[in-house]
Formats: structure tokens, sequence, C-alpha cells
């Protein structure tokens, strides 16, 4: 099989990934919330139980990943053998229907910080070793933005399907089919991703003697990029998480939009960025990493705003599809520039060590999810929300105005500031790249 087809073929994960990832980021709160109606701070309490859990979960199995050797490769196991429990959780989080357990919120409460739990470990486990594959197999600026660009097309896709297909899917076939299917889907991708990836002996026998993990963790936070870098990350992840939990409920209740038409404003922001991510690979292989991160986050924060003014479905969708223009390029930036971390970690250490990278920045995206659950919860109960109500009050929709525009600009322009004092220009990345080329040569 030809390169090419071999890099669309590992990117098509990115489907699977994401379809999951945005489908529970996006409508988890709205689900149990405002369809199951358990209690808004319930809810942000198990998001912070959910924070704590990760704290632990992502960097072990991180480690984990780096130390284990196995015939089959280092990562390609992990990835195999866990595809199938992971699809199993995914669809036992949409399960529930109204009524379960005789109307015991604290029953559904328990079974729902289970299942997020389950969920979030296995998502760790396939994805963090899936997303480690990307800087072992493609060394070179060219080949990562190219193949972080289809992957980002991929995750296009499975955002449109995971974000703006559920409130349409849902009113035809219910909420449980609905995880059913996604689990099918996403399994499907799972395999196509990793058919036909050898990992190279090379790969497998290199830091065969891992760190061990005090020392492995201690040296991740002592490499200044990278503490900048997960700190500009998080931010960015926050919001990314945060607006995404917001939107159905923006959607619904300040734009006055239910069904297809949800579906539409939904699925709108990424398709517009779906048509914007080839031309930011090209702009970051001319200014390097940093400096279109800051232009992408400029414009982002500006298509922000509208959002505040807009009333109707109309309105919905033009701001949606400006969102895509900085979206695009922030989708595809964030793992090219941990990758170039990563290749500045090798050069000082002499270990690969994506695994335990990987998995410190999944736990910030999983801190984001946690964190973004008592802030909405508060934002929620606070302004006068009711749940599945006819008409909000005017607080209650302000309350969502807030956590559509203000939040997600805060948080925007904080990561700006952590990325203006990311040291790794593009400069300093190529002779990174060629100094690690003489070691491995």
């Amino acid at each position: 099989m030809g390169q090419n087809k071999k890099r669309w073929f590992y990117s098509s994960g990115s489907l699977a990934g994401m379809l999951t990832v945005a489908t529970f980021s996006g409508f988890i709160n709205f689900f149990y919330i405002d369809y199951l109606k358990i209690n808004p701070m319930l809810i942000g309490s198990a998001m912070l139980l959910y924070g704590i859990y990760n704290a632990i979960n992502d960097p072990l199995l991180g480690q984990l990943s780096d130390w284990y050797r196995g015939k089959n490769g280092t990562r390609i196991p992990f990835i195999r053998y866990g595809m199938i429990p992971f699809v199993i959780a995914f669809a036992l989080l949409w399960l529930p229907k109204p009524g379960w357990f005789n109307g015991n919120e604290i029953a559904l409460y328990i079974y729902f910080v289970l299942s997020i739990l389950l969920f979030d470990g296995l998502y760790t486990l396939v994805f963090l070793n899936w997303t480690a594959l990307y800087p072992e197999l493609y060394r070179t600026d060219v080949e990562r933005n190219q193949v972080s660009a289809i992957r980002q097309i991929f995750g296009i896709v499975g955002n449109i399907i995971g974000f703006a297909v559920p409130p349409f899917l849902a009113s035809l076939i219910g909420w449980q089919l609905m995880g059913v299917l996604f689990a099918v889907i996403s399994l499907v991708f799972i395999y196509i991703s990793i058919k036909d990836i050898k990992e190279e002996p090379k790969t497998i026998k290199e830091g065969q003697s891992s760190l061990p993990f005090l020392k492995a963790l201690k040296g991740t936070f002592a490499n200044k990029p990278f503490v900048i870098y997960v700190l500009g990350s998080f931010f960015l992840q926050f919001t990314f998480v945060f607006m995404q939990a917001v939107m159905p409920f923006y959607v619904k209740y300040v734009l006055k939009v239910d069904g297809l038409g949800q579906s539409l404003v939904l699925g709108t922001v990424f398709i517009s960025a779906l048509f914007f991510v080839l031309g930011w690979s090209k702009v970051t292989n001319k200014l390097g990493a940093k400096r279109t991160m800051q232009i992408c986050l400029t414009l982002f924060v500006v298509s922000l705003v509208p959002y505040w003014h807009a009333q109707d479905f109309t309105a919905g969708l033009i701001i949606a599809a400006l969102n895509g223009l900085g979206l695009a390029g922030l989708m595809i930036l964030i793992d090219v520039m941990l990758a170039d971390v990563i290749d500045l970690d090798e050069l000082r250490t002499g270990y690969r060590r994506e695994g335990m990278y990987f998995g410190m920045n999944a736990l910030i995206i999983r801190l984001g999810i946690s964190l973004q659950g008592p802030i909405l919860g508060y934002i929620l109960a606070t302004s006068g929300y009711v749940p599945e109500a006819l008409t909000q009050t005017a607080s209650a929709i302000n309350g969502l105005k807030v956590a559509m525009v203000i939040v997600p600009i805060v948080s925007l322009f904080l990561s700006f500031i952590m990325f203006s004092f990311y040291p790794l220009n593009k400069q300093e990345v190529r002779e990174i790249k060629e100094k690690l080329k003489s070691i491995s040569f």
C-alpha cells in the first residue's frame, strides 16, 4: 500500500475518536440534565470526580504505554484489545431512560459516575496509544502537517456527526439506539485505522528500559516548552469542551431552534472548518506553528462576539460558519506543537515518550471537561434555567449568553498569553529535527 494511502487509513481513526468525544462533550450534560432531569449541581460534582480520576488515570496509562514492549508493537495491542470494550462503554452512557431506578436520582447519579469513569478509562487506553503513533510514524514537518490536516478532516467529520446529528437522530430513534449506532461506527473506523499499521522494529526497541514513573513525570514537567504548551492547551481545550456543552442549550433556548434546525446550526461550525484545514496546513509550513496558533486564536475570539446578539436560526448559521475559520487551524496545531515538544524531549533524554506526553495532554483535556461541568452547572442553576421549559426567563437567557461568549473569550485570551511564551519557533523546530536525524543515522 502506498504511503499516502496509509496516511489516510491511519488518519481515519480520528473520526472514531472525535465522534465519541464530541457526542460526550456536547450532549452528556444535556442528556442527563435536560432529558433525564438530574440536578445540574449533581452533574457538576460528578465531573469533578471525573477530573480527579483523570489526574491518576492518564499519566499512569501513558507511562504503561511507553513501558510496554510486545511482539506486535508498543501501541497497537492496547488499541486492538481495548476497542470493543471502549465502544460498549460508550453505548452504556446513553442507555438510561426517564424513570430508571424508579425515579431515584441518586441511583441514576451513581450510574452516571460509574459510566463516565469506565468510558474515559477505555477512551484513554485506546486513543492515547492511537495518537502516540502519530509522532512515531511521521517525523518530518511536512509529513506531520499533512497527516495532522488529514486527521483533522476525519476529526471534523466525526465532530459533525457527533455534535450535530444527535438531536435529530435522538428524535427519530431515541438516545439509546443513537448510542449503539455511534458505537458501531466508531469500532469500524478504529479497526480501519490500525489494520495495515506495523510498528517499525526500531520504534519498538527505542526506550526499552523505560524511565521509572516518578522520574518520567518529573522529567516531563521539567520540559519548559511542554509546561507552556500544556497551559495554553488547557485553556484552549477547555474552550472547546465548554462551548460544546453549552451549544445545545444555547441553540435550543436562545436561538429557539430544535430538531433538524438544531443539528444544522451545530454542524455548520465543523462543516465550515472542513474547508480551511488544508489551507492552515500550508500556512503552518510557511509561518511555523507558534505564529499560526496566535493568528487562529485571534480569529476565533472575534468570531464568538456575534453570539451575544444572535436571536434566530439564520444568525446562528452565519456565526457558526465564521467560527470554522479559526477553529480549523487550532485543531491542526494542537498535535503538531505537542509532537515538536516530544522531539525536544527525545533530544534531551534519549527516550521516545509519546505515551507520557499524550497521557498528560489527555489529562489536561479531561480537566477541561471536568471543570466545564461545575461552571455550566452553576450558571444553569443560578440563572433560573428550567429543564425542557417552553420559554426560559431573561436571566436564564443571559446566563446562556455569558456561557457562550464571555467564558470562552476569557479562556482563549489566557491561551493566547500562554502561547506567546512558547519558545519553539519555526527555526528552532527545524534545528531539533536536524539534530535528531544526525543522532538516528
